[in-house]
């Protein structure tokens, strides 16, 4: 039945010539990789810290549980299961639960959870959860399992999340347990991969799915969720950085902070994984990555503007 769905729309893609490929191809992009942590950086750094904070930590315990499910199941994708599927664009890595759905239902959902009163804005966010969802069904690289799998993995670390982050507002000094179960959770999971089996299966000669080049991206998230886990409480206890600040430094902080993003996304990260290329070394420079957004650069940003604002006052 699934693959049925999946042919169905892909019948539907070649009678339209492909004319929305472009389209649902450009909004699973907005719900994976740099545009997610680029929201989250913006939100926390210039427009609501709090909400900024909650952003991050649900996005890292999402990928953390994708991860989880992924290789625990090891699902091949669709055109390995049917050689009648024809994607619009090939994925790596394996299928079940789809990663885009679950972090686009962490990401726009977390704005919704913080933002209930805004009703349009609600709207428009549910819109783009679903279209996401629905896009990696037409593009042909997830059965509608996968997507729903991952939108209900991705709706319960919101609505737990909140729960979990209202009761540390009212227990601020049980803040410790977060950087905690980070730390518990990405050791036990890198043992788990490192020594768990995997499928492995050949056509013609060819392994269908690398198990070595899938634990890495299990490696990346576990290395996300330690530095979004340990940075969120080093700026809650000991950066503090404040939002109570002209407008013109909010823009600062964002459009430098984007800068320092990208320049780290597409120099820095590549060129010491490609130098060093090995598990660890991914898992060390996500984490190192998500500390800096979070701690590192706000305490960089944070005393830069004390000192200004020392000198303009004197």
């Amino acid at each position: 039945m699934d693959i049925q769905y999946l042919l169905f729309l892909q019948n539907i893609r070649e009678a339209m010539g492909g004319v929305l490929d472009s389209f649902f191809l450009q909004i699973s992009d907005l719900s994976y990789g740099i545009f997610i942590w680029m929201l989250a950086c913006v939100l926390f750094w210039s427009v609501d810290k709090k909400s900024g904070r909650f952003l991050f930590l649900n996005i890292g315990f999402s990928r953390f549980f994708m991860q989880l499910l992924k290789l625990t199941f090891c699902v091949y994708r669709p055109w390995i299961r049917c050689e009648q599927i024809e994607p619009v664009e090939t994925a790596s890595g394996y299928s079940f639960p789809s990663g885009h759905s679950i972090t686009a239902t962490a990401n726009y959902g977390t704005v919704m959870e913080r933002n209930r009163k805004h009703k349009p804005l609600c709207i428009f966010l549910g819109f783009m959860i679903f279209l996401t969802i629905f896009s990696r069904n037409y593009i042909g690289v997830h059965t509608p399992q996968d997507v729903l799998v991952g939108t209900l993995l991705g709706a319960a670390v919101v609505v737990g999340g909140a729960k979990i982050w209202e009761w540390i507002e009212t227990h601020p000094e049980k803040d410790w347990l977060i950087p905690c179960a980070g730390v518990a959770l990405a050791v036990l999971f890198l043992l788990y991969i490192s020594v768990k089996s995997y499928p492995l299966d050949y056509v013609d000669g060819t392994l269908l799915v690398d198990p070595e080049k899938m634990k890495v991206d299990g490696f990346k998230d576990a290395g996300r969720l330690l530095g979004v886990t340990l940075g969120w409480f080093l700026e809650r206890r000991f950066v503090r950085f404040s939002m109570d600040v002209p407008a013109l430094q909010k823009v600062t902080r964002a459009g430098v902070g984007a800068l320092l993003l990208i320049f780290i996304e597409k120099c820095v990260t590549p060129a010491v994984t490609g130098a060093f290329s090995s598990s660890w070394t991914n898992c060390l420079m996500t984490f190192l990555e998500l500390l800096f957004l979070t701690a590192v650069y706000p305490f960089c940003f944070s005393r830069l503007e004390g000192i200004r604002t020392k000198s303009l006052a004197a």
